[in-house]
C-alpha cells in the first residue's frame, strides 16, 4: 500500500512540474523588443499582451529609465519629486511622436536574435543645441550655485518654488531640443522568462544595453 501511495504522489508531482504539457510561451520575440523599446522611449506600450509582459514588467522597465533621466536631470539642479514627475512626462511626451520601431527576427533558437531598427537619442548633438541655446539653463546653474555658496541645503533647494519653476522651465525647453540619430539598427539577444502559471515570455537579455543605445549612452 505505501508503495503504491509513493508512486500516486511521484506521479502527482510528475504532472505539477510539467504542467500537464509543455510549457506556453505568450508572445514572439519581436514583439518583446517592440514593446520594451516603446516603454523605454515612450513610458508606455500598447503591444504588452501581445508580448506576454504584465504591468509589473513595464514599471519595472519604466522605473529603471526614469531613475537615470531623472539622475541626468539632477546633474543641473536638484529636483523636487513633483518637478521630476513633470519633466519624465515631458520627455515621454515629446519622444511619442517622433519615433517609430520595426523588429524582425533575424535568428530563432533558444536565445533568438532580434533586429530593432529606429532612430536613439542624439545625446552630442541633443548638448549642443539645445544647451548651448537655453539662457534659462545657464541661469538655473547660476541660481543653484548662488544659493549653495550661501548655505542653501539640497532640502531647501528642492523646496524652493523659484528653484523649482525655473527647473520645469529650463528643462522642459532642453528636452524640447532632443535630437535623434539618423535611424539605425540594434541586435538584441532574447531569452525565455518562465512565469509561476505554467506560460512564459520573451524578454531582452541585456536590458540595460538596449536602455542604453535607445539613450545614445
Amino acid at each position: 500500500m505505501l508503495r503504491k501511495i509513493f508512486i500516486c504522489a511521484a506521479l502527482l508531482t510528475a504532472l505539477i512540474v510539467t504542467g500537464c504539457g509543455e510549457e506556453k510561451i505568450v508572445g514572439t520575440p519581436e514583439k518583446a523588443v517592440l514593446a520594451c523599446a516603446e516603454i523605454i522611449m515612450t513610458g508606455d506600450s500598447e503591444n504588452l499582451a501581445a508580448a506576454g509582459l504584465s504591468e509589473d514588467d513595464k514599471n519595472t522597465l519604466r522605473k529603471a529609465v526614469v531613475t537615470s533621466f531623472i539622475k541626468s536631470m539632477k546633474k543641473l539642479a536638484p529636483l523636487s519629486d513633483e518637478t521630476a514627475q513633470i519633466l519624465t512626462q515631458v520627455f515621454f511626451d515629446k519622444l511619442k511622436g517622433n519615433v517609430t520601431f520595426k523588429t524582425t527576427l533575424k535568428s530563432d533558437g533558444d536565445k533568438p536574435v532580434v533586429e530593432l531598427t529606429t532612430t536613439p537619442i542624439d545625446q552630442a548633438a541633443t548638448a549642443k543645441t539645445s544647451a548651448a541655446d537655453n539662457s534659462e539653463i545657464l541661469a538655473l546653474v547660476g541660481m543653484v550655485g548662488k544659493l549653495k555658496a550661501d548655505g542653501a541645503t539640497e532640502d531647501q533647494l528642492t523646496s524652493s518654488p523659484d528653484v523649482q519653476k525655473l527647473a520645469v522651465s529650463a528643462l522642459t525647453k532642453y528636452i524640447d531640443g532632443v535630437a535623434l540619430q539618423p535611424e539605425q539598427t540594434f541586435e538584441v539577444t532574447c531569452q525565455k522568462i518562465s512565469g509561476n502559471d505554467g506560460t512564459a515570455h520573451w524578454e531582452p537579455e541585456d536590458g540595460k544595453a538596449l536602455i542604453d543605445w535607445l539613450s545614445g549612452q
